[in-house]
């Protein structure tokens, strides 16, 4: 058990969050996606060395997520890819940096800026400033400060037909920062960071995909009430209660087998080659259910990976994606196998869209990407989990060991 242990522990400090060198420059940073939303996030580029192109990491609390430099044009604007389908463009200016923020899918274009976050080496309070005191007013440091729980009963939408539950869960980082993450069914809304002032919070994430704004103002009782705000369009309001035992229901009783075990072909991402996935052969096999387009499958396919060296355990990704084509899909699924660099084989399953899953799994009520079924060396399903709570979340210890105890069992030798 201890090697397990020690694993996770090299996990945990290895697959998810980096943090930058000494001369990295951090920058407070806007994209501007309309009148009603302008997302604050922070960044840090790292200088080349010789004809390297350096190092660029969007900062959201505890992750870096490093993106991948694709080129500089002759007048020094540098193009920079997330493990998404999006792009950042970053050109020095007098001021500081301008660029734009790019949806490849789509094209859309957002103006992107940025200033530098310190004057002074190693300043943390001033690299914590995601959200800089002069955008609000003095209206927003109302007295006395009333509590902020560690987590609440949220309602998502609320008002509308399609209300949603979720967790919420929040702390005060030792740099003053706020941070946590907010949980639904299906997943989690990753690393959310910012700064409160007097009674109002400012949360935000910034991932390529999730272009999260979070305001929320603090009652004397504890309770919230806030603006969810996503891209260019989206604003929904929030509530939350103060509840230590607010939870979700459970995601291994969610998804449901309709037939046991499994035998299916699907082709390889790239190559197109038929590969069969059989099950009850003698090995432990693990199948993930999940999209290139989707972050919280990043943060499971970055577990899996460690996964993947265990003699007897057999991994494999069924990619479902916005085309139904497998070659307009290959660039962004190969996008985030590069990224990852993944060990265990990609297939592509089809188009993300309503009953896709179903007819390719034997399974029922299927919520969620990412989604795993989980097989013994005989066949028998252990277990199906809809979604995913990682890394950003209070419970990905308990879900983690959990998930390497309940390996570890089905890959014991035989007697």
């Amino acid at each position: 058990m201890k090697r397990w242990i020690l694993f996770l522990m090299t996990l945990s400090a290895t697959a998810f969050a980096q943090t930058g060198g000494d001369s990295d420059i951090f920058y407070n940073a806007r994209i501007v996606f309309s009148d009603q939303h302008t997302l604050h996030f922070q960044f840090a580029l790292g200088p080349g060395q010789g004809a390297s192109q350096g190092s660029c990491f969007i900062i959201n609390g505890e992750e870096w997520l490093a993106l991948t430099f694709l080129g500089r044009d002759k007048v020094g604007i540098s193009n920079w890819a997330f493990p998404f389908q999006a792009e950042l463009t970053i050109q020095p200016t007098e001021g500081g940096l301008e660029g734009s923020f790019v949806k490849t899918e789509t094209n859309e274009r957002f103006p992107f800026y940025a200033e530098s976050a310190t004057v002074i080496e190693c300043d943390a309070s001033m690299e914590r400033k995601r959200f800089p005191e002069g955008l609000f007013g003095q209206s927003t440091f109302d007295s006395p400060r009333h509590p902020l729980a560690e987590r609440y009963d949220l309602r998502l939408r609320i008002g509308k037909e399609n209300e949603v539950h979720a967790v919420g869960e929040f702390y005060t980082h030792a740099s003053g920062e706020i941070r946590g993450s907010i949980l639904t069914q299906t997943g989690d809304y990753r690393y959310l960071a910012g700064n409160r002032y007097g009674n109002r919070i400012f949360l935000s994430t910034f991932d390529g995909v999730h272009c999260y704004t979070f305001t929320m103002e603090l009652a004397s009782d504890g309770s919230l009430t806030g603006t969810h705000f996503s891209g260019a369009s989206y604003r929904e309001d929030f509530s939350g209660t103060p509840n230590q035992d607010a939870s979700l229901d459970n995601p291994y009783e969610i998804t449901r087998a309709s037939a046991t075990g499994l035998d299916l072909t699907l082709p390889e991402f790239a190559s197109g080659t038929p590969v069969r996935i059989q099950t009850g052969k003698g090995k432990v096999t693990l199948i993930q259910v999940m999209g290139s387009w989707c972050p919280n499958c990043l943060d499971e396919s970055a577990f899996f990976k460690e996964l993947a060296a265990y003699n007897g355990l057999e991994i494999y990704a069924l990619a479902f994606e916005r085309s139904a084509d497998r070659e307009t899909a290959k660039p962004a699924i190969g996008r985030v196998a590069s990224y990852l660099d993944l060990p265990y084989p990609i297939l592509f399953a089809g188009k993300a869209e309503r009953g896709a899953v179903e007819k390719v799994l034997p399974i029922e009520n299927f919520i969620s990407y990412p989604t795993y079924l989980l097989f013994d060396r005989h066949g028998k399903l252990v277990e199906i989990h809809a979604g995913f709570s990682g890394p950003a979340t209070s419970g990905w210890k308990a879900y983690s060991e959990g998930m390497l105890e309940t390996l570890q069992q089905l890959l014991e030798p035989l007697p």
